[in-house]
């Protein structure tokens, strides 16, 4: 009786050696993972570029650039547009521009009973220059040409010329983003139509230089998303 009973018992403790592992290993199998955070990747950052097409407008004065006294003083202001299209390397941007003007930049001498007047003028441009972020400076030239009209009255006879001019121009600026893809500029350039024959009754003589200075402020327009530091969404 005692050996059946010590036996069940020897049986029943080694039943539960076996068991007690078991169950072990398998609640480990069916153990739920463990959870993991999720973290969202970096924003991508569009750089600030100035590179694209771009349309503008502005406005400015002009004044006189020669010292030949047969112009007498010579300003005025004007107004217009302007297009062009930048490339950029790095910090180094390079393109075109062109605009056209229309304004009146008048000269006037008593003495000489002589008048000067540039009612419009355009130019197409070079233009290399050097971005910090939202400022780019620049240097610019190229070709000039415009509408000129000039009157001398020499040894009683009346001398003139009106004529569309060409010639050549060369300035600096510098352009400022403001909001997104709008900028403002501040740009001088230094215009030169040369001299050209005035026409008289029967002969004819050599005309003043015409050349002057401007100063302008203008507004572009970047078309597409060029100047954003904000992540896309």
């Amino acid at each position: 009786m005692h050996t059946v009973r010590y036996r069940s018992l020897y049986l029943a403790i080694i039943g539960a050696a076996v068991t007690v592992p078991l169950g072990a290993n398998a609640a480990d199998m069916y153990r739920a993972p463990a959870p993991t955070t999720y973290a969202p990747p970096p924003p991508i950052v569009q750089p600030n570029t100035w590179a694209g097409f771009y349309v503008g407008i502005n406005g400015g004065y002009g004044w006189g650039a020669s010292d030949d006294s047969t112009r007498g003083d010579v300003n005025g202001g004007f107004g217009g547009g302007q297009i062009g299209y930048n490339f950029q390397s790095g910090n180094f941007v390079y393109g075109l521009e062109t605009d056209l003007q229309a304004g009146r930049i008048t000269g006037k001498s008593d003495d000489y009973a002589s008048k000067e007047t540039t009612d419009w003028f355009g130019t197409l441009r070079g233009r290399l220059g050097y971005a910090f972020g939202n400022t780019l400076l620049y240097g610019t030239g190229g070709f000039a040409y415009g509408g000129v009209n000039q009157k001398m009255n020499y040894a009683d006879v009346l001398f003139s010329n009106d004529d569309t001019r060409t010639g050549w121009t060369a300035g600096a600026g510098i352009e400022y983003k403001v909001s997104g893809n709008w900028s403002l500029k501040g740009e001088y350039q230094y215009v030169d139509f040369g001299k050209e024959d005035l026409s008289g009754a029967a002969s004819t003589i050599e005309g003043p230089e015409t050349s002057f200075h401007t100063a302008k402020i203008g507004l572009n327009y970047r078309l597409g998303n060029s100047s954003s530091y904000e992540p896309l969404k």
